[in-house]
């Protein structure tokens, strides 16, 4: 089921041929999406994670804990974690049947952007080590963004070690630290993964837009 998630991800947004402004955005189509292919038995969006129910989480949002997406089939449940980082970018939007040009925002910290893509991970891997119910999960990086896809000219740089650039490797029970850079590193922990990855980037229809699936 999980193969079959990632395949309805790529194919969704192969065929996406109008721009998204938000992260919500993005959000509400795949949940739209799993909805209608009536493939699950129930869609969550900002599924709530109480406090407590994951042990030694490391994170000061304990409180805060929410899942994008949580599709459910046959007592089995797969989180869906997104990210949506954008730079300055004029994009046709249509509102009420007009088309209008919109600038896309300015997120920039593109460190910041990289940890949060391995939080993430890290977090998908906490709720299914911590419920038994919870399949692997899938984490969804979209950006307009192409510094993401490129390796740190210094791999010594403090967020060298959480780059997200294509074709990055990371292997079972790897730590990604922040090279001795404390100041950042306050309340953004180190971070040791369960699993290998490697970062491969898929470029959309729309302009300058690529997307990670893992």
């Amino acid at each position: 089921m999980r193969n079959q998630i990632i395949q309805m991800i790529n194919s969704a947004l192969a065929g996406r041929t109008s721009y998204f402004t938000r992260e919500q955005e993005v959000q509400i189509f795949l949940a739209n999406l799993f909805e209608s292919s009536e493939a699950f038995d129930r869609v969550f969006l900002e599924h709530h994670i109480p406090a407590g129910l994951i042990p030694a989480y490391p994170w000061t949002d304990a409180n805060n804990i929410y899942v994008d997406i949580v599709l459910q089939k046959d007592g089995r449940y797969y989180p869906i974690e997104i990210k949506f980082k954008t730079k300055l970018q004029n994009v046709p939007i249509e509102f009420f049947g007009n088309n209008h040009q919109v600038s896309l925002g300015q997120h920039g910290a593109q460190n910041l952007g990289c940890y949060d893509f391995w939080k993430d991970i890290k977090r998908l891997e906490l709720y299914e080590e911590s419920f038994p119910n919870v399949e692997q999960g899938i984490m969804l990086f979209v950006t307009n963004d192409d510094s993401y896809l490129r390796q740190p000219l210094n791999m010594n740089t403090g967020y060298a070690q959480f780059s997200i650039h294509e074709q990055k490797r990371v292997l079972p029970n790897d730590t990604l630290d922040w090279n001795a850079a404390l100041a950042i590193g306050q309340n953004r922990p180190a971070i040791q993964l369960n699993r290998g990855y490697q970062i491969l980037w898929e470029e959309m229809q729309l302009e300058n837009h690529f997307y990670i699936v893992l």
